[in-house]
């Protein structure tokens, strides 16, 4: 039997971006994911709310799924179903579920968070954000940092290159982050309409107008999904011609050496649907190491509470 070091456990209460998270924190989670994908077991006690008020395949289930292995008892909730319908704020519905007795309360939202002060002054208990609007998505980033140690072996210098809409996406605001602390050389590519402008600042060393050049330049190539719902201008012509000039095509897969995408993936659109999963997709590993890594991340909060 592996045993966990408590001592590896600090306070830690809110995860709600990225950099809430440190090197050392992010070493003893990932350690702990693979322990948990080689057989070992945690048994812990408490009640774990999912507050998703987004739709979510992935993330929720996953979420479930790794709270149900570690033994915890899992409440879902989304906003039709709660009183955020009849005026109630996301701070009043927090500050209801610690009082109830909930351990841990992990959140899906389409608006960001940021600022969190409000979020840290009135709540107590372990908040464990899973997407919010354009602005963060720490887990899927830990998932992709995860995945890519697991394939690759040593990170530094590799190249990774995230394809698509960049301006909402949460997964790449998380992931270039996570990824250039680990040594890993991060760019971009994408129509000049879903670009943004702060790049420099967020760690990107590389911004490509060509996803051919792209490609050429990438160790892992991550396609990100078009979020219709999140752009309220015209940012591209049609889906069709974003497909050919950004999308995975065949004739580009056989180029690529390995790829990825966060998920939900538009077929056809990201990725051409007849090679979503073929030898170079890291997709459902993805998707596998998602159940460990969170089961790692929810055991290292709710552990620290105790230690």
């Amino acid at each position: 039997m592996i045993e966990v070091n408590r001592l590896l456990f600090k306070s830690m209460r809110y995860i709600l971006s990225s950099t809430d998270l440190t090197e050392e924190d992010i070493g003893n989670i990932l350690s702990l994911a693979s322990k948990f994908k080689g057989g070992y077991r945690e048994n812990l006690k408490g009640f774990v709310l999912l507050l998703f008020f987004e739709p979510s395949t992935r993330t929720r289930l996953s979420f479930e799924m790794a709270s149900k292995k570690l033994g915890l008892n899992v409440s879902t909730m989304t906003s039709k179903l709660s009183s955020m319908e009849k005026g109630e704020t996301f701070i009043d519905t927090l500050m209801t579920v610690e009082s109830m007795g909930f351990d841990l309360v992990v959140t899906r939202t389409p608006f960001a968070l940021f600022p969190y002060k409000e979020i840290t002054e009135n709540v107590h208990i372990p908040i464990i954000n899973a997407g919010d609007g354009s602005n963060q998505h720490p887990t899927q980033a830990l998932i992709d940092l995860y995945t890519l140690r697991e394939t690759l072996g040593d990170l530094n210098g590799k190249r990774v290159v995230y394809i698509g809409d960049i301006s909402h996406s949460r997964v790449f605001r998380s992931g270039v982050d996570l990824l250039s602390r680990f040594g890993l050389r991060v760019g971009v590519c994408g129509p000049e309409t879903l670009i943004p402008a702060d790049l420099e600042k967020l760690g990107v060393e590389e911004v490509f107008e060509k996803v051919d050049d792209a490609i050429e330049w990438a160790d892992v190539c991550i396609w990100l999904r078009l979020q219709r719902e999140r752009q309220k201008e015209q940012f591209i012509t049609s889906e069709y011609e974003y497909f050919l000039q950004f999308g995975l095509t065949k004739e580009r897969c056989e180029r690529v050496k390995l790829f990825m995408h966060p998920g939900p993936v538009n077929r056809n659109v990201d990725i051409d649907g007849d090679i979503l999963y073929n030898e170079k997709s890291l997709i459902l590993d993805q998707v596998k190491n998602g159940v460990f890594v969170r089961m790692a991340l929810i055991t290292y909060v709710l552990q620290s509470r105790t230690s």
